[in-house]
């Protein structure tokens, strides 16, 4: 009865205080001396929330937010956000409506969501403010927001002028060799307080995945200046706040790029979308100014797409037919085009080839997101259902007959170089690889147990346990990789002889091939290197030769860094008790357990990202455990780790295989915090970013030494 009687009156509370809020929120927004309806803005952070009404008030400032997020999924509003007024004074937020501050915020199924935000009263003499949440990359935040319903009048340098105004006369030619590019400009309006990124990402077929991503830094004036290698001419991507500039990145050249931030905001705005126009978003000088300024002028230029309402129940010849289509309208509409001249035509015209080949590439994966759409699922639980139809033998006719893939003209997109990875794993339907099973079975290295159950699951699939067959693919991942290369190696072949065994595609592809190796700490062989001399162009043999040199200096300079420490196991350590006796050493302080392996990009790329955070948090009460499988080559992780300052454990397949069974680690990179007394506080399933982590392992520690 005591229990019922707490509860009505913490019910009758609550309900108490949501009535003072509302009534709260109404006088303030029914008695506001001023309401600015979509204010206008400088820059933003997010794409999650504008500002849809700002109500002000001798009691309080009343902000209306409008959020857009995926649906079911849920935001988080910080209560440490506040308003930081142009006399530099800080009004932090006191409370939320229709939503709680520092609470997950679920959105509906629409993903879109309205709620209001009450801070102190500013001063009148305050004309604009930033809404800040915090100082991480993921925070909604927003600068220059006007209270007095208009930006300041844009001061655009006198220089500008005539910039633009040129148009296109030729497309550079697509040749790859040494070159140097250099990019500069200016973000107009830009303030150190914004702590806006500007990223260039670029195509480069001797980078990781076939991309570079360069980060521009600014000073107080929001000035930038790089030079770079650049070895051919692409379209590149420049990344301001959460917009994106295309434009054509070449060598021999300054490309030199201006930012009217303020328009570039609005046309990316939700809610100013459709006010007037303040100058153009982007404006280039240099090299390829007019081509840059026709790809930035606004113009509706359709390329190949699909809609995934049309694809529900195609097989894939039937989508390969309804892509062509897509492709021939869009090509007809290029040329058709009288407003653009003809260097940018030629350029669409390929831009047009990639997307149709990017496409076909990914019949199965568009089918599955056609059937999710249709179902009303995930496409995560659509693939547990649902298997795309085999295509014809000559669906991949495309490879020789579209003339894309082994075109020269090809390097000018920005994906060529993932296009040449993808095809390498191109499934052909011609192709029979046989059955892993028999495969497993056929091995004297597989134990007689385990071919038992082997045997069962190839001779009754219903039977198949998802659980067991995780544990045989981490005990036997040597002979699963074999198999797959095999079957690869014969995939190859036969794309070979559709493709042809010379041209651009085979030169990129063996050069991506040797740059993977040396990624992973893997010097290039005689084989690498006799097929390298057999490529014409002298560019890829030179700069691979640089890149394996560098290596070997790395290797040898690696084998006297202090910082990190290979541990091993006792022999008598049981599977269930291996966890344990890994973090023993470590009890009282914080674990950062990275389940990862040594080919995994995305654990590189994690483990790069939280290098500053490492050693940010070096004082602290921290250690970092690396956790890797015999699938990461042992030469190839001794050569690594030098670099990955922490604790490292190089587990046997069926370590791994126990290990990775009971923490349910389906992927790499997996991350485990645990706290002082060595219990569980956080888990991921892939990175969730330098932030999160950080948070995280702050948490734990604090809330070990409450």
């Amino acid at each position: 009865r005591w229990k019922r009687c707490d509860s009505i009156n913490l019910r009758m509370s609550l309900m108490k205080k949501l009535l003072f809020l509302f009534c709260l929120l109404s006088w303030s927004v029914l008695h506001a001396q001023k309401t600015i309806n979509r204010p206008p803005f400088i820059a933003k952070a997010t794409e999650t929330i504008e500002i849809a009404a700002i109500h002000l008030s001798d009691t309080a400032t009343v902000v209306d937010v409008d959020a857009k997020f995926i649906p079911k999924n849920w935001i988080r509003i910080a209560p440490a956000t506040c308003l930081v007024a142009d006399n530099g004074e800080r009004y932090q937020v006191r409370q939320g409506v229709g939503i709680e501050l520092g609470q997950e915020f679920w959105m509906p199924e629409s993903g879109e969501a309205t709620f209001s935000l009450i801070f102190p009263p500013l001063p009148a003499s305050v004309k604009s403010f930033d809404f800040v949440e915090g100082e991480g990359e993921r925070d909604f935040n927003l600068f220059g927001i006007s209270l007095i319903g208009k930006l300041p009048k844009l001061q655009l340098p006198k220089d500008l002028g005539k910039a633009g105004k040129a148009t296109a006369v030729a497309l550079p030619t697509p040749e790859i060799k040494e070159g140097t590019a250099i990019i500069s400009g200016r973000i107009l309006d830009y303030k150190p307080s914004f702590r806006m990124k500007v990223e260039l990402h670029s195509a480069d077929f001797l980078s990781a995945y076939g991309q570079k991503n360069t980060e521009l830094k600014l000073d107080e004036a929001g000035n930038f200046h790089t030079e770079m290698p650049v070895s051919h001419p692409s379209v590149a991507y420049l990344s301001v706040g959460g917009s994106v500039i295309s434009f054509l990145l070449s060598p021999g050249g300054e490309t030199k790029i201006t930012v009217n931030l303020r328009e570039m905001t609005r046309a990316s705005s939700r809610l100013r979308k459709d006010a007037k126009p303040e100058g153009k978003k982007v404006y280039f000088e240099g090299l390829n100014a007019g081509l840059n300024t026709e790809m930035n002028s606004g113009l509706e230029i359709p390329l190949c797409s699909v809609e995934l309402k049309d694809l529900y129940d195609m097989n894939p010849d039937q989508y390969k037919a309804y892509c062509m289509q897509k492709y021939e309208e869009a090509d007809k509409a290029i040329h058709a085009n009288k407003k653009i001249s003809k260097a940018y035509a030629e350029l669409l015209t390929v831009l047009n080839k990639d997307a149709l080949y990017g496409l076909l590439c990914g019949y199965d994966y568009q089918l599955l997101q056609a059937y999710a759409q249709q179902k009303g699922l995930s496409v995560r639980d659509a693939s547990k259902e649902y298997r795309s139809p085999e295509p014809s033998n000559d669906y991949f006719d495309f490879l020789s007959e579209f003339g894309y893939i082994n075109s020269p003209k090809s390097v000018y997109c920005f994906n060529y170089p993932s296009r040449v990875v993808n095809t390498g794993y191109i499934s052909l339907p011609s192709v029979k690889r046989g059955d892993i099973f028999d495969y497993l079975l056929n091995s004297p290295k597989v134990a007689p147990k385990d071919k038992e159950t082997m045997k069962k699951y190839r001779d009754n699939p219903s039977s198949y346990d998802s659980s067991v067959m995780k544990e045989l693919r981490n005990r036997y991942d040597a002979l699963f990789q074999e198999f797959g290369r095999q079957g690869m190696e014969a995939n190859r072949k036969a794309v070979e002889e559709l493709i042809g065994s010379q041209g651009i595609y085979y030169d990129v592809q063996k050069a991506m091939q040797c740059v993977s190796k040396l990624e992973d700490f893997t010097p290039l062989s005689e084989d690498d290197f006799a097929a390298l001399h057999a490529i014409e162009n002298s560019y890829f043999l030179n700069r691979l030769t640089a890149m394996n040199t560098e290596l070997l200096r790395r290797i040898e300079e690696n084998k006297s860094k202090r910082g990190f420490t290979v541990r091993t196991l006792a022999a008598d350590v049981k599977d269930d008790e291996l966890f344990e006796a890994m973090v023993a050493p470590f009890k009282g302080k914080v674990v950062l357990v990275d389940f990862w392996a040594t080919w995994c990009g995305p654990c590189k790329m994690a483990m790069k990202m939280m290098k500053p955070m490492k050693e940010e948090l070096i004082d602290k009460d921290i250690v970092y455990v690396f956790i890797a499988g015999e699938n990461s080559p042992e030469t190839t992780w001794n050569n690594m780790i030098p670099d990955i300052h922490g604790e490292h454990y190089r587990l046997t397949n069926a370590q791994w295989a126990a290990i990775c069974n009971k923490f349910e680690v389906r992927g790499v990179p997996t991350y485990l915090v645990l706290d002082r007394e060595g219990k569980q506080t956080y888990r991921s399933v892939g990175f969730p970013g330098t932030d999160a982590v950080k948070g995280e392992l702050l948490k734990a520690l604090n809330s070990s030494t409450d």
